[in-house]
């Protein structure tokens, strides 16, 4: 089965996030990190992420913006400097429509930029998508 990594601080956010990508009908296994530095130990492996068999790589990652310790530009900054995750999908997840944000983001490697904000009937139908599209037809090296 597929894992995807959400890094989001809200808990609000995360659940609709999590809602969302129950309601996609695409099956995966969805890990919910809190902030940025959690992200960065599950993706390297270390700490409490250590066990690789509880604690898969990724086949996608959604990472949120604004989030404490370290934030989802630093994070993308920090994955897109490892070889083995050049090609990993990663899709932000935020409220910031912020033409800064957006151009960083992009910048920085990400895959594609989505708004949590908006109807919710569109944003389940956005990560549909996204997770039909990466986790199903998409044939990675």
């Amino acid at each position: 089965m597929k894992t995807v990594l959400l890094a989001e601080d809200s808990p609000d956010d995360a659940f609709i996030i999590k809602n969302a990508c129950q309601n996609a009908d695409i099956p995966h296994s969805l890990v919910h990190v809190p902030d940025g530095v959690a992200a960065i130990d599950y993706l390297s492996g270390t700490g409490v992420y250590a066990d690789r068999g509880r604690n898969p790589l990724p086949d996608l990652v959604f990472l949120d913006i604004k989030m404490p310790r370290r934030d989802g530009h630093e994070v993308l900054e920090w994955i897109r400097a490892q070889p083995a995750f050049l090609n990993l999908p990663v899709i932000m997840l935020t409220n910031s429509e912020d033409p800064k944000d957006i151009h960083r983001a992009y910048e920085l490697g990400v895959t594609s930029y989505l708004l949590k904000d908006g109807d919710a009937k569109e944003f389940v139908l956005g990560v549909r998508v996204i997770l039909k599209y990466w986790l199903c037809m998409n044939i990675t090296p």
